[in-house]
């Protein structure tokens, strides 16, 4: 099923990209027919969702998008309604294409799956498990004990929401900093991939490379054929991990878990950071 996803997502975005190509081609040659409008109307929204995810604005959306799921049923009445749809069929046929692929984006391939989240539950201890740092060092989830530690389990550098996500953590590091929290990211992809994102952040935090999903498995968190399609091309693998946000103790026992069940509904930082405020300092081991 997952793989089934991460081809979809590819030709979704081409779906999308084609057709307001065509639909611009043309309106430069004939006023648009209620047909093509209707098209235009459903494929604009979702090409300006994808835009609006890569430009970083913000790391999460609204679960059901319920302002794109009401202009893809206005689209698709335009559709529906044009008269001259037994004349030029390519419309009610684009149509449909872009509205039922819009609909499985935000209610299937969005859909993370049921997550057995009994391990990294609030108030459990951390369970043990290694990861790599950028120096090839073998790094114990041991290690993270006498200290508050926020781990955040990325998918990786091709993720737009991912890479948000990271900027808003940086950006409330001295909050964090105050707190005496200090700030883990983790991540399978190639170890190349995380060095590229190392770089991009002044703050000291400490990335890690989950190296062959030692950790993930461990924690039960692998995101099977999570990486859309192609992307191995471009250095990535298949797998992935399922975003995942922690706030340990210095005891290291769990005093804050997001296991998210779907990829764009992701806590607010302010979330992590109150529970920081309100039990880490009278955490018991």
């Amino acid at each position: 099923m997952n793989k089934a996803k991460s081809i979809f997502i590819v030709l979704f975005l081409i779906l999308i990209n084609l057709s307001l190509l065509h639909v611009a081609t043309l309106s430069w040659h004939s006023p648009l027919g209620a047909g093509w409008i209707g098209v235009f109307v459903l494929a604009l929204p979702n090409f300006y969702l994808f835009v609006w995810m890569f430009m970083g604005r913000r790391a999460r959306t609204s679960r059901n998008l319920h302002l794109l799921m009401a202009t893809n049923m206005m689209g698709i009445a335009l559709v529906l309604t044009d008269p001259a749809m037994d004349a030029d069929p390519w419309p009610l046929v684009i149509g449909n294409l872009i509205f039922f692929g819009s609909m499985a984006y935000v209610f299937w391939y969005s859909h993370l799956g049921e997550r057995d989240r009994t391990l990294l539950n609030e108030g459990e201890k951390l369970p043990v498990f290694e990861l790599k740092t950028l120096d090839g060092e073998v790094f114990s989830s041991e290690q993270f004990k006498g200290s508050a530690w926020l781990l955040m389990f990325y998918r990786g550098n091709w993720c737009p929401l991912c890479m948000t996500q990271i900027r808003e953590v940086a950006g409330r590091y001295i909050d964090l900093d105050r707190l005496g929290v200090k700030v883990a990211l983790i991540s399978p992809q190639p170890e190349v991939k995380t060095q590229e994102l190392a770089k991009r952040f002044k703050v000291p935090m400490t990335f890690f490379v989950d190296d062959n999903f030692k950790a993930c498995k461990k924690l039960n968190i692998v995101g099977e054929n999570g990486v859309p399609f192609g992307l191995k091309w471009f250095g990535h693998g298949e797998d992935t991990v399922l975003p995942t946000v922690l706030l340990v103790n210095q005891h290291g026992r769990i005093v804050y878990s997001d296991q998210t069940s779907n990829y764009r509904v992701r806590p607010e930082p302010d979330q992590f950071l109150e529970v920081a405020r309100q039990k880490l300092r009278g955490a018991e081991g």
